[in-house]
């Protein structure tokens, strides 16, 4: 019996194994195996069991490291269709599908062999770290390379003299995380025993209160906010007096705690239950269809997920809800988890590795039936899955760039929807261009809610042109908006004011020579982090301390340019000292709980004020917010994209719809510097469906998404020239390819050069309507003939195929 094994390699084709009759009677498609790979040991799923006997001779599978299938057949044909569309190895996409502890993680160990004594050759670190290796049984690889400076050379060396050998082991288990916690040593002790009749001493009052409200086990953390009794000094003197200890205790799961009441369902209004009938009713037939919600900015969608989602549970089906990232607040769980409760099992990167691995294993075994989260809870492993929803379905985030498998989730759930016999609903207050245009092709369902569920009114949005405020301006603000804050204010409402870019200045430029202080590792300047007063790349991650001089021509006269949302925050503290001011962006959320202290405080009215980057513009609904601010509404267009228009629109239409969301009426002040842009006039009158059909004409002409599908392809090296030369090459390969689709570049990428590699583009504009079928032998056409004719070392350029139709 041989196996076909899908390995986390950039390899298209499965890899077959034999498998000896002591595994092949217990193998089945769905686990994983651990089987030698030019070398070395490595964990790959197995795809098919054959009897059919290969033309080649085959290495022999080593072990199962499942009892059962981790991975369903269903789901293993998702990520066959996947490798083939995304041109990309299956084991990349089973790699992105399994969490952490199921995936192909494993951990490489230094084996010292040889005899002991035999080590002359060795230089003294050579001899250190054979002898260090020795000295245990398992010595980690990751512990040697963090000991050594240069670990690699030494490894290298010491491989080649035939003293070490490097062998992999599956990393199987995950720990739980936990924390330190204080307990009962031995009984609870009750109520009234600490009483003597004397005096309390501070330790005493706080055993009385521990004797009568019994909260442990709890951290110091949860007792200094339950009593002032409690401080680290009574805790200690507890400690020392025997009744307290202090032990490691499993960190509870994140979103357990929301209270469950299940018969809190909203009544739905008349728009609302028009489209919730249309969609379960489809669910009853149990086959595929895909619906577009588009309903505008508070018109209830989440009230119509959530009646679906009871009638697909109802019917003895599984559900997916999807939510982008940003969007996936505590607020939004919370939502779901008051009427579903324990059945709802949520995904997302915040999550810790044990969390995440233990919400997959319980959708697995059935124990709870609704996936929440992000991207990548598109693989949830669901049995039965009825229905999947997307929630804001324009959202960039949607789209996986890098690392492989490059995918959509719209058209991944798509698929997957079609193969379940399940719906598929998409809800936006700004849809998509391609997703509008797919229900003009018959391709799905439009379903709308034209108003808001409480019978607000939009909020009336006032643009206003910073050319003509020049000298009107208040710190950031112009005038107006700056007036609006205080009348806001004034009447106790809150205000939320958006800036799409964080750190305090955007760069630090010298003013005597123009000299602008980069990246050394990416063609971009380095943004200015007040707080820890120094310089960080955005897209690499370095970091440098501020120099003090300028690196060109030594002047001291160095000058921060630009702003950032840290800047906005210090100067609207000094306009607005009587506010209390919040600031949410990538920098202040980065802690995993800090997304929902911040939220969670402006929902209690702890602040007035509200700035952030886009985080801010979605998934938050706070009733007493009645003013939004755009501090600059131009930041989208500033990205070289077709969809530069769309994105602009979508950003200002969503957070302006955060604004008047209850009785209280909303407003929106919009600053720009282009107030004649057809995106921004049509997000003032919030008219989605004319700025929809202005875009369309427009990509129609140029022949871009819906009216194409884009191939892309990236070059990425180390050497400049070798990779312009790779991109040549590739696009000269692309014209003899003897289509007639139009082919663009090659050109420098629109950062050229990030993380130390040179990186070069071309595209090629592809029908809309190309079969997968198609797509594959042209991608497999284009590599073929550029491997043949690639110039002399570029092997060493990575050549990256993705598609797209967002």
């Amino acid at each position: 019996m041989f196996a076909d094994i899908a390995l986390p390699v950039a390899v298209r084709e499965v890899f077959t194994y034999r498998l000896p009759d002591s595994l092949a009677e217990h193998a089945r498609p769905g686990m994983r195996a651990w089987v030698p790979l030019r070398g070395r040991m490595s964990i790959g799923m197995i795809v098919r069991i054959h009897d059919k006997t290969p033309s080649f001779s085959t290495k022999e599978v080593r072990r199962l490291l499942d009892t059962e299938p981790v991975l369903s057949s269903e789901m293993i044909e998702l990520t066959k269709w996947m490798s083939r569309f995304y041109v990309c190895g299956q084991g990349e996409v089973i790699q992105a599908a399994l969490p952490s502890g199921l995936n192909f993680s494993s951990r490489t160990f230094i084996k010292a062999i040889g005899e002991e004594e035999s080590y002359s050759g060795l230089t003294k670190a050579e001899q250190e770290l054979v002898e260090e290796v020795r000295s245990r049984e398992r010595y980690p690889l990751a512990e040697a390379q963090q000991r050594w400076k240069s670990s690699a050379r030494l490894i290298s060396s010491l491989r080649k003299k035939k003293h070490i050998e490097l062998w992999d082991e599956p990393q199987l288990d995950l720990k739980p995380k936990t924390e330190q916690a204080w307990f009962w040593k031995g009984r609870p002790v009750e109520t009234g025993g600490a009483d003597t009749g004397k005096a309390s001493t501070k330790w005493e009052e706080a055993l009385s209160q521990l004797a009568a409200r019994n909260p442990l086990p709890a951290t110091t953390t949860e007792l200094t906010a339950l009593d002032e009794s409690f401080t680290p000094y009574t805790l200690k003197r507890l400690e020392k007096e025997g009744v307290i200890e202090k032990r490691e205790r499993e960190v509870p799961p994140e979103f357990q705690a929301y209270p469950y009441e299940p018969d809190s369902l909203s009544a739905l209004n008349e728009h609302q239950e028009k489209v919730t009938d249309e969609i379960t009713r489809q669910l009853e037939t149990a086959r595929y269809r895909k619906f577009l919600l588009y309903g505008i900015t508070g018109s209830g969608k989440t009230e119509v997920y959530i009646h679906a989602l009871k009638a697909a549970l109802d019917a003895g089906k599984d559900a997916l809800v999807l939510v982008p990232e940003i969007a996936l607040t505590p607020q939004t769980v919370r939502r779901f988890y008051r009427v579903f409760g324990s059945t709802v099992a949520i995904l997302h990167s915040r999550l810790s590795e044990r969390e995440r691995y233990e919400a997959w294993q319980a959708l697995r075994r059935g124990e709870k039936r609704i996936a929440i989260g992000a991207r990548s809870a598109i693989f949830a492993p669901l049995h039965n899955p009825g229905i999947i929803i997307i929630d804001e379905e324009h959202d960039s985030s949607y789209y996986q760039s890098d690392p492989a498998p490059r995918y959509h989730v719209r058209e991944v759930a798509a698929v997957r929807a079609w193969k379940a016999g399940a719906v598929l609903v998409m809800g936006s207050a700004t849809p998509g261009l391609v997703s509008l245009n797919e229900t003009t092709s018959g391709k799905s369902t439009l379903l709308k809610l034209p108003s808001r569920h409480s019978g607000a009114m939009l909020p009336d949005v006032s643009v206003l042109n910073l050319s003509e405020y020049r000298s009107a301006m208040r710190g950031p603000l112009a005038v107006p908006l700056h007036k609006a804050v205080h009348e806001t204010a004034s009447r106790g409402e809150q205000a939320i004011l958006l800036y799409n870019r964080r750190g305090f200045a955007s760069f630090l430029q010298c003013e005597d020579c123009g000299f602008v202080v980069e990246c050394p590792d990416c063609s971009v300047s380095l943004t200015y982090h007040k707080k820890q007063h120094h310089l960080r790349c955005h897209y690499c991650g370095f970091s440098t301390k501020v120099p003090r001089a300028c690196p060109s021509c030594d002047s001291s006269a160095l000058a921060m340019q630009g702003s950032g949302t840290q800047q906005i925050e210090t100067e609207l503290e000094g306009l607005f000292p009587e506010l209390r001011v919040l600031r949410m962006d990538q920098d202040t959320t980065s802690r995993k709980d800090a997304h929902d202290r911040i939220l969670s405080a402006f929902g209690r009215g702890e602040a007035d004020m509200l700035i952030g980057t886009q985080l801010v513009a979605k998934g938050l609904d706070f009733p007493n917010v009645t003013l939004v601010g755009v501090i600059n509404a131009d930041t989208e267009l500033a990205f070289p994209s077709y969809r530069s228009n769309e994105r602009m629109f979508q950003l200002l239409s969503q957070v302006a719809g955060r604004s008047g969301r209850s009785s209280k009426k909303g407003v929106v002040y919009l600053q720009t510097m282009q107030p004649d842009h057809f995106a921004l006039k049509f997000a003032q009158k919030h008219d989605y469906e004319n700025f929809a059909r202005h875009e369309m004409s427009l990509r129609k002409s140029l022949l871009y998404p819906p009216f194409s599908r884009l191939l892309n392809v990236q070059f990425r090296g180390r050497d400049a020239v070798l990779t312009r030369k790779a991109a040549e090459q590739f696009t000269e390969v692309m014209h003899q390819a003897k289509t007639e689709y139009p082919v663009l570049g090659p050109a420098p990428d629109v950062i050229e050069r990030m993380k130390g590699e040179f990186r070069w583009v071309s595209m090629m504009k592809l029908p809309a309507s190309i079969k997968t079928a198609r797509i594959e032998k042209l991608c497999d056409y284009l590599l073929h003939w550029y491997d043949k004719t690639k110039p002399e070392g570029a092997s060493t350029v990575r050549v990256t195929l993705r598609h797209e139709m967002m």
